[in-house]
């Protein structure tokens, strides 16, 4: 009779503590939702921006969702179903965090391996979700396992297969090359002659990023001149463009002086 009544005080505190993180959960979700109305946000890193523009419909879309997934957590772990129901009960609240840690599997991958960005709030989700499920399995319910390798997966997937969409140098101009192309070192090598300041990156450590923009021939120019973004495809185009933005000192020709002892230009 003791060992019955510990037992299932034990098993109250563990649902009662499950319960709370869905609250916690809930509660974050909401206020990342109310912040958003107002063009405001709880995170403040790079990584959330970047990953709300990525989102179909945007940022709200997961906020809704994350609304919606707690909002059935809570309800599934507090309310009283029959006891005829409840085994089955038990296995949907196992699937449904099966479903919720192999989708943030998949966003946490996207953060690290594709865009290389943390998304602050992102990560408090997947903290509360997988603090949930490690306590789902110390509740003994071991389909909890598929959770966790659901997770490992869809993450590993990420890694070893995504389009690698590196950023472009922070630079005013970038020449994108790749080794073996004629066209690619005349650029450069005019870019030296002249003294244009360029920076330059080899074509395979953008490939997603070029792929992005449809971009399959190289040489290319990216120019960032602040409110003006643009890239330039071609040797020749590219030369052009560099000259006619280039100061006067540095298209003037090279000579030197035949009277006098001046110095060559």
């Amino acid at each position: 009779m003791f060992k019955t009544k510990a037992f299932g005080d034990s098993k109250f505190r563990i649902q009662s503590l499950v319960l709370v993180f869905y609250l916690a959960g809930f509660l974050v979700v909401l206020a990342e939702t109310i912040f958003h109305i107002y063009g405001k946000s709880l995170c403040t890193t790079e990584g959330c921006q970047i990953v709300e523009s990525f989102v179909k419909g945007g940022d709200l879309v997961l906020l809704l969702a994350g609304l919606l997934l707690f909002g059935i957590l809570i309800f599934i772990s507090f309310y009283k179903f029959p006891q005829k129901i409840k085994t089955l009960i038990e296995y949907i609240h196992s699937g449904i965090l099966i479903a919720a840690l192999s989708v943030e599997g998949y966003l946490l991958g996207f953060q690290l391996f594709i865009i290389k960005e943390l998304c602050i709030f992102c990560l408090t989700v997947f903290g509360i979700l997988f603090i949930s499920s490690v306590v789902r399995l110390f509740k003994k319910r071991l389909e909890m396992v598929y959770a966790f390798a659901g997770f490992v997966c869809v993450f590993l997937i990420t890694y070893f297969v995504n389009p690698e969409i590196n950023p472009i140098p922070s630079s005013r101009y970038v020449i994108v090359y790749s080794k073996g192309c004629p066209h690619c070192e005349e650029v450069i090598q005019f870019c030296k002659t002249h003294s244009l300041s360029v920076q330059t990156i080899e074509a395979k450590e953008i490939v997603g990023t070029l792929r992005a923009l449809k971009i399959d021939h190289v040489p290319v120019l990216f120019c960032d001149e602040g409110t003006t973004k643009k890239f330039i495809v071609g040797g020749n185009s590219i030369k052009e463009y560099l000259l006619s933005k280039a100061p006067e000192t540095n298209t003037q020709e090279e000579v030197c002086p035949i009277f006098g002892n001046g110095k060559c230009q």
